[in-house]
């Protein structure tokens, strides 16, 4: 036997003094499965990926708050605003994170888009009132007109979450369950959709023509990751988007720190263009 510096150790001094052996031994494998332990149970195995889905869009229904990473790489047609004709807008490289306030609909946001002139910014969402500054915009924050300015309203992670619920059970999607990943220290289910073309047409309707995005002959493959310990959060979302000139646009969002607690704080007064 060896000592902590590799010398022997007489077995029958060694049997003097068991406990003053064992004790910092047991210690040391207490603290190790208190540290290595799951910090979440894991709940019944779940095999179909409708089920799977819900237990998502369940548990983001009562979470309270949570991060959210955003990394986007590949070009995509846009239709600005003021055009009839769509523009081909590189997003490699295009970044965001945010911490939302689920409750208190509240959220802090930092974004960057490399390709587009460098722009980068922050979005704060506070007291009911929105602020954003970009590079293109200058050093301080402006008021603007809310969240009714987006497209979706960045903190309702919930409507969401549900939105791909419903999409993920409407006639003629037909998700898969994946094989199971790990993600975030933990692992995680996955839930597949692959849609052609004339699949994606028909399930986005005349809502199509409202997206910023010409999706005209272009095919999905979504991956959707869900957490096998309780409560089952919603993990990450991977998009792949063919389009009909052969590239691809990748968009993935990673969620994390759900129900951690979140502060958002309006911009001090001397940070806001006051004109």
């Amino acid at each position: 036997m060896f000592d902590r510096v590799g010398g022997s150790v007489d077995p029958v001094c060694m049997s003097r003094r068991p406990f003053a052996v064992l004790t910092p031994v047991l210690a040391a494998a207490a603290l190790l499965l208190a540290a290595c332990g799951p910090s979440a149970p894991l709940g019944p195995i779940l095999t179909d990926p409708t089920a799977i889905i819900t237990a998502a869009v369940t548990s983001t229904e009562a979470a309270t708050s949570v991060h959210i990473d955003v990394a986007v790489d590949g070009a995509v047609p846009v239709t600005l605003p003021g055009s009839s004709a769509a523009t081909e807008v590189d997003l490699t490289g295009t970044t965001a994170n945010a911490d939302v306030d689920l409750e208190g609909a509240e959220m802090r946001a930092t974004f960057s888009v490399p390709a587009v002139l460098g722009l980068a910014g922050e979005l704060i969402q506070a007291d009911g009132t929105t602020y954003l500054k970009t590079t293109l915009t200058g050093s301080k924050f402006k008021v603007i007109d809310g969240l009714t300015t987006f497209a979706m309203d960045p903190t309702d992670v919930g409507g969401f979450v549900e939105t791909l619920g419903d999409i993920l059970q409407q006639p003629g999607v037909d998700p898969v369950k994946g094989d199971d990943v790990a993600c975030g220290g933990t692992q995680c289910y996955t839930v597949v959709v692959d849609l052609d073309a004339q699949e994606l047409a028909e399930i986005l309707g005349d809502n199509a023509a409202a997206l910023p995005v010409d999706v005209q002959g272009a095919s999905l493959q979504m991956t959707v990751r869900v957490e096998q310990t309780l409560p089952n959060h919603l993990a990450g979302v991977s998009i792949v988007l063919g389009l009909p000139s052969g590239d691809t646009l990748n968009v993935d969002l990673t969620f994390s720190k759900w129900d951690e607690g979140v502060t958002i704080e309006a911009p001090a007064p001397d940070e806001i263009d006051a004109s």
